[in-house]
């Protein structure tokens, strides 16, 4: 019986675009059966790459093409193609160019492990990326926190000093030191006015 028609013709995800030529179904069994689509003598190292991922919690396919394709975005057409089907990260390395598709890591950080690679090596640039991919990465919300704090208190202790001294230059003579609920009061008006000052300047930060 011959196959449905319909079977030949893979879906393609919105806005992919695979080039003529690649044969997809072919790239989708090697991955499944041992998670890698590549020349026969780069298979052993490129395994070793995706089983040292998975021993470390991360499920990694990798693809390698011999041929340049005609636009870089294409290696990652492929990607968005192969990767619904196989799961995963895919990551499809070309002789210029380099793609990659898969819900565990966020875009910016697949961008990133992207760059700088030796593609003229595939089991190398394989490893550097997916060691891009794995590192620690930065923890922005922890750093945004911990930079409107500094801010915070910044303002407050500006404000505080500011009214120090300007009560300092007001007064005649020797000045006596504030009793211990004039120091609270001031400290806490220092306190709402450096927070008012500080969330003004985190705002405007954001904004900017």
């Amino acid at each position: 019986m011959s196959p449905d028609p319909s079977s030949l013709a893979p879906a393609i995800p919105y806005g992919a675009s695979v080039p003529t030529g690649i044969d997809v179904d072919a790239i989708v069994r090697d991955l499944n059966a041992q998670g890698v689509y590549a020349p026969a003598a780069q298979v052993p190292a490129l395994q070793a790459v995706v089983a040292d991922a998975k021993a470390k919690g991360h499920d990694i396919k990798i693809v390698v093409l011999t041929d340049k394709l005609q636009t870089f975005t294409h290696y990652r057409d492929i990607a968005l193609t192969v990767q619904p089907k196989t799961g995963g990260t895919v990551i499809v390395l070309g002789p210029d160019s380099v793609g990659s598709s898969g819900p565990e890591f966020p875009r910016v950080v697949q961008e990133e492990a992207a760059q700088n690679l030796t593609l003229s090596d595939p089991p190398g640039a394989a490893k550097q990326m997916v060691a891009q991919l794995t590192a620690p990465q930065t923890n922005w919300t922890v750093v945004t926190v911990v930079l409107t704090l500094v801010v915070l208190l910044g303002a407050v202790g500006a404000r505080l000093f500011s009214k120090r001294r300007a009560a300092g230059a007001h007064a005649p003579g020797a000045v006596a030191a504030p009793t211990t609920e004039e120091s609270a009061a001031d400290a806490g008006e220092a306190v709402r006015e450096g927070l008012d000052d500080g969330l003004d300047t985190a705002t405007s930060a954001e904004k900017g």
